[in-house]
């Protein structure tokens, strides 16, 4: 699935969203209450290798970063970024881990974690198409995690006009 995105500069939602939805299947079930945190654990288990979810607070980062270090995956989100924007985030980065995007590991070794942050960026430039897939599977995922069983009629006939199913 990697190679698809690779060499196409821009993609439109559709095949962003399609590929999105393919990459979903690398997931595991999402929990049930929705925490970021559970879906985390439960992928870094089912890769075989730690995934650490940190938060730094640097003026060069983007909202969010993934890289591996040889070792374990690191996502890192911006700090002070709550509720939906942080999982948003971090599902941006498990997009980009689950979809091979990095071509570059990070030394863990040296400068301490800024500069490892700044290396890692630097070394691993996302394609307009990296990033348009990134947004919709952060999107696709939430939409299906945050999905709640059908309610009452009202709930049930809104839903329908609305879309929100």
């Amino acid at each position: 699935m990697a190679a698809s995105h690779e060499t196409v500069q821009a993609m439109t939602w559709k095949q962003a969203r399609a590929e999105a939805v393919g990459l979903m299947a690398e997931l595991p079930p999402l929990p049930r209450p929705w925490r970021i945190e559970d879906l985390c654990t439960s992928l870094a288990e089912r890769r075989g290798r730690p995934l650490l979810l940190l938060e730094l607070d640097l003026a060069a980062l983007p909202f969010g970063l993934w890289y591996f270090d040889g070792e374990r995956d690191h996502i890192i989100s911006r700090a002070g970024t709550t509720g939906y924007h942080r999982d948003h985030i971090i599902l941006h980065e498990i997009c980009h881990m689950l979809a091979g995007h990095n071509t570059a590991q990070a030394a863990s070794a040296g400068g301490g974690m800024a500069s490892t942050v700044i290396e890692a960026a630097l070394a691993n430039p996302h394609t307009n198409a990296h990033e348009e897939l990134a947004e919709a599977f952060a999107t696709v995922v939430l939409k299906q995690a945050r999905k709640r069983p059908p309610g009452g009629d009202f709930e049930q006939r809104a839903s329908a006009v609305f879309g929100a199913t």
